[in-house]
């Protein structure tokens, strides 16, 4: 006997994938004919059952039998089941019952072994390998079982095989599976049997060559994993195993992982390199921090990088919060009060406002490196708060705004622009956290920068919420990011940027009035207003307010009504276009709406979406 069912089947390979057919069952009232639990296939199933986890080259020898029991119900029994045995050459059907059943291709060419077995017990069917068409020689995996409808019970899988010879079967004889091996014979099932890596060696050299260990390791490892009498008795216990070792394996891999550092128990002697030739050490040095700085606290004999993530935050070290300050400062008003973000030194520009930062500093660290009160406390702030408008005068006075006497102005930042477009149309999805997003984006970015055997070769868009998730979520790739992203400044991931350019280009304009995400936006918004109660002239103060924080005033509301008018007649002409403007993104409409309307409306909210004043922090 190969092998002998009474559990569930070896490992699945795919987690993701449904489970197979039927439900194992034990206890009262369920049948067995052997063991403490049966599989119930309801209605028109099929299942594979597989006799090795892949590791084991099955070939049919001399003789093949493959069997199974089978239950029929006694209130709703099978018009016919059927065996198979899995091959790469195929194999034909068994069927007891009506061959019909299963339709017309396999009642044309099923071999009908008699009547399906009456129910109130089981009986065994057997499927011969050398009738159904395997030749000695044919390799299969398991066999397959099939009913065509009603329900019933299985039980005890297996296969008996006979072989010419024990002294011929890699599986009876440790020498037939050696032999071919260390010979480089072309033996399909000895050549497929499993070897450990630290096991291979043994297997090139002659039985004189080896020492007693290695003769033991070798003959331990046949009798455990290859022997097939063995195998037969402990496949259950076998199988069990790999499916424990498998579900490990997979929840681990669910789980996310971080990378852990540890040092070196040596750590490594570091010279300073005379005139900087690599070839010329100087005197060894120990790590240290500038002598200006509040002094390295270490925890042995040599400091650590523990020891300095611990010194880069301790309170006395003022290092840290001006530069944390200072970055976030430089995001809401375009510019640090160190205008060098990434040289702090000698070498960077002073401070505009020493005080301030060294204030801003100290209140950071006292209040818990709390981000989200200092985000607050920056743009509540009057000097935030104030206009960017000046005068001839002032402007010429200064340029860079180094006196603080105006608001800050700039083009919001490329992640921020997207985001506050997906949330005035509404179409922002407000979860947090979760695997990385793939959103729109033109064909053929990564492949052209993609290592051939690269997991991340091609880029396949999401669908559904996904694709409106904030911008924080969406996947990067190193080499190619995302061009909707680029066009906007946003740096590639290939070094560290301290600081963004803001650059004005017609690509911009380009991009906000045509690529999809934006038109799909101004749709969503167009709806919105377009199921608001109201006229013409109260949605569009509306939709105005809704992207730039305020209402329009005259002349705005003018051009806005004469703008709303033109698109109407543009598209009452042509309703093909509006057609189009409509079919932009995959999000869809939850209302129904004439689309030379929708259309005008898409349009208008479009025109909003791309005013300056909407795009720029100011």
């Amino acid at each position: 006997v190969i092998w002998a069912e009474d559990g569930d089947l070896p490992t699945r390979e795919n987690y993701a994938a449904a489970p197979a057919a039927g439900t194992w069952q034990s206890g009262a009232g369920v049948p067995l004919a052997g063991g403490q639990r049966a599989l119930r296939l309801e209605g028109p199933l099929e299942r594979s059952v597989l006799f090795t986890a892949g590791d084991v080259a099955l070939q049919v020898r001399t003789a093949l039998k493959a069997f199974a029991a089978f239950h029929a119900d006694a209130k709703n029994p099978p018009r016919a089941v059927s065996l198979e045995f899995i091959s790469p050459i195929g194999s034909k059907r068994v069927v007891w019952g009506d061959a019909a059943a299963f339709g017309p291709v396999v009642a044309n060419s099923a071999v009908v072994a008699g009547p399906i077995p009456l129910p109130g017990a089981f009986s065994r069917l057997e499927v011969d390998a050398l009738a159904v068409g395997l030749a000695s020689g044919s390799s299969y995996s398991g066999i397959r079982i099939a009913q065509s409808d009603g329900a019933g019970w299985w039980d005890h899988f297996g296969a008996v095989c006979t072989s010419p010879s024990a002294a011929d079967d890699p599986l009876l004889s440790i020498d037939a599976w050696v032999n071919p091996l260390r010979k480089g014979e072309n033996d399909a099932v000895a050549r497929a049997l499993p070897v450990p890596l630290d096991t291979k060696f043994l297997i090139s050299l002659n039985i004189s060559q080896q020492n007693p260990d290695e003769v033991k390791r070798r003959a331990a490892w046949y009798r455990d994993y290859i022997y097939g009498p063995l195998r037969g008795a402990l496949e259950n216990e076998a199988n069990a195993a790999r499916r424990l070792t498998a579900e490990l394996v997979h929840f681990e891999q669910m789980l996310p992982g971080s990378p852990v550092s540890r040092e070196v128990a040596e750590p490594k002697v570091a010279h300073v390199l005379v005139r900087g030739q690599y070839d010329q050490p100087g005197e060894i040095v120990e790590p240290a921090t500038p002598a200006f700085l509040p002094p390295l606290k270490k925890s042995g004999a040599r400091a650590t990088r523990l020891d300095l993530a611990r010194w880069m935050v301790d309170g006395n070290n003022p290092l840290v919060p001006r530069v944390t300050v200072n970055r976030i400062w430089q995001q809401f008003f375009g510019a640090g009060l160190v205008r060098t973000p990434g040289d702090f030194g000698s070498q960077g520009d002073p401070p505009t406002h020493l005080a301030l930062v060294n204030w801003l500093a100290r209140d950071f660290v006292e209040q818990g490196w709390n981000v989200k009160r200092l985000v607050r406390q920056l743009v509540t702030s009057q000097t935030y708060r104030q206009t960017s408008e000046a005068s001839p005068a002032r402007w010429e006075l200064d340029p860079g705004n180094k006196l603080l006497a105006r608001g800050p102005r700039g083009r919001l930042d490329a992640e921020v622009l997207r985001d506050q477009v997906l949330a005035v149309s509404g179409l922002l999805g407000p979860q947090l956290g979760g695997a990385p997003v793939r959103p729109y984006q033109p064909p053929n970015v990564w492949e052209t920068v993609a290592y051939p055997d690269s997991n991340t070769r091609s880029y396949v868009q999401d669908h559904g919420a996904a694709l409106y998730r904030r911008s924080l979520y969406t996947m990067v790739k190193r080499t190619a990011p995302s061009p909707a992203q680029t066009t906007f400044d946003a740096p590639s991931r290939e070094s560290f940027c301290v600081g963004r350019v803001r650059s004005n280009s017609p690509l911009q304009a380009l991009a906000l009035m045509n690529d999809v995400q934006h038109v799909e936006a101004a749709r969503a918004l167009a709806e919105c207003l377009l199921v608001t109660p109201g006229d013409d002239g109260t949605r569009l103060a509306q939709a105005f307010r809704r992207v730039t924080a305020r209402w329009p005033d005259a002349t705005e509301q003018a051009l806005l009504v004469d703008a709303l008018a033109a698109q109407r007649a543009h598209f009452a002409t042509r309703p093909e276009a509006a057609t189009a403007v409509l079919a932009n993104g995959e999000s869809k409409p939850a209302h129904e709406i004439s689309p030379v309307e929708f259309a005008a409306w898409t349009l208008v909210a479009n025109l909003l979406l791309n005013l300056d004043e909407t795009i720029t922090n100011h």
